[in-house]
């Protein structure tokens, strides 16, 4: 009786291809593993420059225009005379804090001029609106309290939703040149290649109870 030995072709093949499935299935959670880290470390990094942009309005009674570049500098000339009506890069070297996401992608700033000279008093504002998608009862945050917009382009680089203004080419969240006024952006669910953008905002009421604690409110 004759007894074969070793693996036929065919059946190499089937070894082969149930070894691709399972190394497969093992990169597909570590891809989004991975991915929802780099989320979780943005959020953390936004919520910093959240609490930079009060330390800065805490000591110069206003808040920084966007920066016209990604070095990060406000500009002193003649403050947010380029992005006034629109978004612009973070002023992370004036804010002290970092100036990428965790995809290496610019922050993105948007502020209420109104409150880029001095903090009004009454504190009145009406520019900004939050699109929130993300909460079981999608709704608009009133403008009358939305001074500012931090924001990362998320894994894709490029502004969704609301947030996509004209302006954008490629995926590193940099407009070519000043993007098109847009006062509404949207906070939304992360849905793989449709909405990845991360926000953050400073509503007017944290900002004066911020200011009215260190004693410089009603100034």
């Amino acid at each position: 009786m004759k007894i074969s030995q070793g693996f036929t072709l065919i059946e190499m093949s089937i070894v082969l291809i149930i070894i691709g499935f399972l190394i497969g299935g093992m990169f597909v959670p570590l891809s989004m593993q991975m991915n929802q880290q780099k989320i979780k470390d943005t959020q953390k990094t936004l919520q910093t420059i959240k609490e930079a942009l009060m330390g800065y309005a805490i000591i110069n009674n206003n808040l920084p225009c966007p920066a016209l570049d990604e070095n990060g500098n406000e500009s002193t000339a003649n403050p947010c005379s380029t992005y006034n009506e629109s978004d612009g890069y973070l002023p992370w070297a004036d804010l002290g804090t970092d100036k990428f996401d965790a995809w290496g992608h610019p922050f993105r700033y948007r502020v209420d001029k109104t409150f880029t000279t001095n903090i009004p008093n009454p504190p009145n504002t009406n520019e900004l609106i939050i699109q929130d998608n993300s909460s079981p009862t999608p709704n608009s945050l009133s403008s009358a309290n939305v001074i500012a917009i931090i924001y990362s382009c998320g894994k894709n680089g490029i502004p969704d939703g609301t947030n996509a203004i004209s302006g954008y080419t490629g995926a590193n969240c940099s407009p070519t040149s000043s993007p098109t006024a847009n006062n509404t952006y949207t906070q939304d669910f992360y849905v793989e290649n449709q909405f990845d953008d991360i926000l953050v905002w400073l509503p007017k009421t944290i900002l004066i109870n911020q200011l009215t604690s260190a004693g410089n409110w009603p100034p």
